[in-house]
């Protein structure tokens, strides 16, 4: 059986079939989390008997699984066992193999399933030489059992989403304001379903507004370091000051804000690269495996306008030093931070006076 589309595994939740092992997982964590859910009540039942259901965390050891599945249901067709958050690609080969073997020869008195609502799980690309532990564990319960791989939804779905949301909230949203949202709050499907059930409340039955969402939609924090970036590439550096600032009020980690803000650097770099190279953005963002985020590199190519490749690469050797420190020295990591924007304002006054 090939990985399920969030359509087959919708269909497969409804039918009477059951397989005895899952796998659920993806970068999309609100799509993992509510078909965990949906699963584990489909089997389980609502309000499951402990003899019937047992959830295993992350640090569940193999025997532990085995001996969860071996005991017979007392109260319901099968017995459920849920793990969660197990990091397959730590196990050893030997217990990797074991595992399989074991999923394989499950009793059909149980139901095993294995989400990751938390731990990330990107699998490696086809182009990449070695198959990772989770892709080889992922490619056997394909074979008796279902698995489910849900990524980000691009924009025009999101958009639809958020419209289906607001219309079961009672209230409306145009697809044109769903992209407003989107594009404030960002493309996490967690904070985008608080966002709506907010502004449906708020619009208390009616339509949800552009004067709305301007006045309480939530700004992501990836947003918000964008917007950062693109005071520092339009010269205005007490507006980046402000972003900054309103990071730290957030209470924001630093070390979040410095992964975001390196990623937007890194990006502007390759796109500075691709176009002096005559590559398009679109042939970049393929080779460079960006996927359905090929947005941020047409975006990070307007910003990487306005700098040289030389400032760029400067700038990524300030940003590699800070995290360098903020990881190996105790300090003030907020200090760190307001520096580090001191010293990416210094390469771009140095890159103008070139």
């Amino acid at each position: 059986m090939a990985k399920l589309t969030e359509t087959e595994f919708r269909k497969k939740l409804t039918s009477g079939e059951t397989e005895r092992v899952y796998l659920i997982y993806g970068e999309e964590k609100y799509l993992v989390k509510g078909y965990t859910a949906k699963l584990c009540e489909k089997i389980a039942g609502k309000t499951p008997s402990e003899f019937d259901f047992v959830k295993l965390g992350s640090g569940a050891e193999l025997e532990e699984i085995f001996s969860a599945c071996e005991q017979f249901p007392m109260f319901s067709q099968y017995k459920c066992v849920l793990v969660s958050d197990m990091n397959i690609d730590s196990l050893s080969e030997s217990d990797l193999k074991l595992l399989m073997k074991y999923c394989e020869d499950i009793s059909p008195s149980s139901v095993l399933i294995f989400s990751m609502p938390t731990l990330s799980s990107e699998s490696k690309k086809s182009g990449d030489k070695k198959t990772s532990k989770l892709q080889k564990f992922a490619a056997a319960v394909q074979k008796f059992g279902a698995v489910a791989e849900f990524g980000k939804k691009d924009s025009s779905s999101l958009e639809k989403t958020l419209t289906v949301w607001a219309e079961k909230n009672g209230s409306s949203l145009s697809l044109r304001n769903a992209s407003r949202i989107i594009a404030v709050s960002g493309t996490d499907m967690t904070t985008l379903r608080n966002e709506i059930d907010k502004l449906s409340a708020y619009a208390d039955g009616a339509e949800i507004t552009e004067d709305m969402i301007r006045l309480l939609a939530v700004r992501s924090t990836e947003v918000r370091i964008f917007a950062l970036s693109d005071c520092l590439a339009s010269d205005d550096f007490s507006g980046a000051y402000r972003h900054l600032h309103s990071l730290f009020g957030q209470n924001e980690k630093p070390e979040i804000i410095l992964s975001t803000l390196s990623s937007v650097y890194l990006d502007m770099y390759r796109a500075k690269v691709a176009s002096e190279s005559g590559v398009s953005i679109t042939q970049a963002a393929s080779d460079l495996k960006y996927g359905r985020r090929e947005f941020l590199l047409k975006n990070a190519g307007q910003r990487a306008s306005r700098y040289t490749t030389a400032a760029l690469r400067r700038m990524l050797d300030v940003i590699i030093e800070t995290d360098m420190t903020m990881k190996s020295r105790p300090g003030d990591r907020q200090i760190l931070l307001e520096t580090l924007i001191a010293r990416l304002i210094t390469e771009k006054v140095r890159m103008h006076n070139a």
